[in-house]
C-alpha cells in the first residue's frame, strides 16, 4: 500500500518513520520541499510534490496546521477519487471538514506529545488514536494504525471538540501550571534547575497516584484537609491578580473532588466563601 502524507511537521515526519518501519510505501509532500526533503531522509520515504503524493497514494493523511486542512484538500479535490482515503490528523475538528472530496474521509488523532520525530516514533506504540468519519475509510486506517502497533479508539464526531479540550487541559495547562510553580519557586531563589527538579519529582508522585488510585482517590492538599487558614495564606501571597483567578478556578473545581470525597457541605461553604472574597 502507499501512503502519503502532506505536511513534514513532527507529526508527519514521525508516522513516515512508523508507516515505512512497517513495510509501506511512503511519500512525502509539503510546501516547503526542503522540509519534505528532510521527513524522506530520516524516514527513509519519497519526497514529491503535493499534487504527486496525492496521485500515487492510496491512503493520504493531511499533518497540516487545523487552520490549513481546508485550504490544503481543495487542492486535492481534482485529484482524489472514491478509491482513495483522506484523514486528516486534526484533535479538534471531524472528519466532515473534508466531505466536499469525492474520497473516503475519516480523522484520526495521535494522542501524543511530539517532540523529536525519532524518538516520537519508538514510542507510537504506546499511542491511542481518536478516529472518527466514513465506515470505510475508518475500517482501512484501523489496519493501517494496527501496522504500527498503536491503539484505536472509535469516537463520535460530535464529541470531537470534548475529546480535543480534554486532551488539551491535560498536556498544555499541565505545562502552563509548572510554569507558573516553577516561576513562583524562582522569586524566591530557587534557580531553574532546582526548580525543575523538585517539581517534577512531586508531578511524578501525583502521577503515579492517579494512575494507581485515579484522579479523585489521588488528589491531598489543603482544600481536602478542608485547611481554610492555609488557602487564606496562599491568597494573601498571590500579588498577580491573573494568578489569583487561576489559583481561585481551580480551588473550585478541586472542592467538587472533595465534596465527592467527603468533605463536609459547611466546610465547602465555608472555603467557597474565602475564596470569593479573597
Amino acid at each position: 500500500m502507499n501512503i502519503g502524507i502532506i505536511g513534514a511537521g513532527k507529526v508527519g515526519t514521525t508516522l513516515a518513520i512508523a508507516f515505512k518501519k512497517a513495510g509501506f510505501n511512503v511519500f512525502i509532500a509539503s510546501r516547503s520541499i526542503h522540509s519534505a526533503e528532510k521527513a524522506a531522509a530520516i524516514s527513509g520515504g519519497i519526497s514529491t510534490s503535493i499534487q504527486r503524493c496525492a496521485e500515487q497514494s492510496d491512503v493520504i493523511f493531511l499533518s497540516v496546521p487545523d487552520s490549513e486542512i481546508e485550504n490544503v484538500a481543495k487542492n486535492l479535490k481534482n485529484i482524489v477519487s472514491k478509491e482513495k482515503i483522506v484523514a486528516h490528523l486534526s484533535g479538534a475538528f471531524p472528519s466532515s471538514i473534508l466531505e466536499f472530496l469525492n474520497a473516503k474521509t475519516c480523522s484520526v488523532h495521535p494522542l501524543k506529545s511530539f517532540a523529536d520525530p525519532l524518538f516520537s516514533a519508538k514510542t507510537l506504540p504506546e499511542t491511542l488514536f481518536a478516529i472518527e468519519g466514513d465506515e470505510a475509510a475508518v475500517n482501512e486506517i484501523e489496519k493501517i494504525i494496527q501496522k504500527i502497533n498503536g491503539t484505536l479508539i472509535r469516537i463520535k464526531t460530535i464529541d470531537k471538540p470534548i475529546y480535543h479540550l480534554a486532551a488539551t487541559i491535560t498536556a498544555n495547562y499541565t505545562v502552563t501550571l509548572f510554569n507558573l510553580s516553577e516561576n513562583l519557586l524562582c522569586s524566591i531563589g530557587f534557580n531553574e534547575t532546582e526548580a525543575k527538579n523538585v517539581l517534577l519529582s512531586l508531578l511524578q508522585g501525583v502521577l503515579n497516584n492517579i494512575k494507581e488510585k485515579g484522579s479523585t482517590q489521588a488528589l491531598t492538599g489543603p482544600i481536602l484537609r478542608g485547611d481554610i487558614k492555609t488557602i487564606q495564606l496562599h491568597l494573601k501571597n498571590i500579588n498577580d491578580p491573573s494568578l489569583k483567578n487561576v489559583y481561585k478556578n481551580l480551588a473550585f473545581a478541586t472542592l467538587k473532588i472533595a465534596e465527592r470525597r467527603g468533605l463536609n457541605k459547611e466546610k465547602i461553604e465555608e472555603m467557597r466563601k474565602v475564596l470569593n472574597d479573597g
